[in-house]
């Protein structure tokens, strides 16, 4: 670099420590044990040949050269310990926890960066339209989705409870389709009322694929208004017979 083999301009680094930082890294540096004054040099010899007076940050590289002189005199200079120094104190430890945070925050900066790439290949799927034999009906007023969603959550960890995990993993296999088939039977039991508890639906769930299904299966129905979901002044949800349920 000093003897310009590269050619890097000061408006490649985001400041002083992402100057640093490209030193270290180029030259395989140990960053906890810097050599001050090869450092203090090359940093040196890079602002004098490209700092331009009028760049904004220019006081922030001046101010960095300053702080590399000072660490690089104090080992240049004789010490002497007197009962007030620190045991040990390294003249570049500052320096380097600030190289350090700064190369944190450069990690976190290229993950985001490389998450928003990332995001940018994908494509959000557009609302899907109400079919036109579909008539649309609102909630009953004061069910929310997230009445629902603490019904499940209440209703999963009661069953965790009741049927611990298996030490034996064993296949099971429920589908959505299968699910919304069985509540739509339970509705057309002539010995079950017409209007049934929420948590009636998951009394003879016993593992957590099949409790997910079986919600899934009831948000399904909901959607397509073949249930209606309405709760009541003590805040228990029921499920009720919509106008589309057929035979099938």
């Amino acid at each position: 670099m000093i003897n310009n083999e590269l050619t890097i301009s000061l408006k490649d680094f985001n400041g002083p420590l992402d100057l640093l930082l490209h030193l270290i890294r180029t030259q395989e540096l140990d960053i906890f044990d810097l050599p001050i004054t090869k450092v203090t040099d090359q940093f040196l010899h890079f602002i004098d040949e490209q700092l331009n007076p009028s760049l904004d940050s220019a006081g922030e590289y001046l101010y960095m050269a300053a702080t590399l002189i000072k660490i690089k005199s104090r080992f240049l200079l004789p010490t002497s310990k007197t009962d007030d120094d620190k045991e040990n104190e390294d003249p570049r430890q500052e320096l380097v926890n600030a190289l350090v945070e700064y190369q944190r925050y450069q990690t976190v900066i290229d993950d985001m960066s490389n998450l928003e790439e990332h995001r940018g290949l994908s494509y959000t799927r557009p609302v899907g339209k109400i079919p036109q034999n579909i008539k649309v009906a609102a909630l009953s007023a004061g069910v929310t989705l997230k009445d629902l969603q603490n019904a499940f959550l209440s209703i999963a960890n009661r069953q965790i409870d009741l049927h611990p995990r298996k030490r034996k993993i064993e296949q099971e296999h429920f589908s959505v389709a299968d699910k919304i088939q069985e509540i739509k039977f339970l509705f057309h039991k002539t010995d079950l009322p017409s209007k049934l508890e929420f948590n009636f639906f998951f009394k003879v769930s016993t593992s957590s694929d099949e409790l997910i299904t079986t919600f899934l299966a009831i948000l399904e129905l909901a959607k397509d208004h073949i249930i209606v979901i309405s709760q009541n002044t003590e805040n228990t949800i029921f499920l009720e017979k919509g106008g589309y349920i057929s035979g099938n």
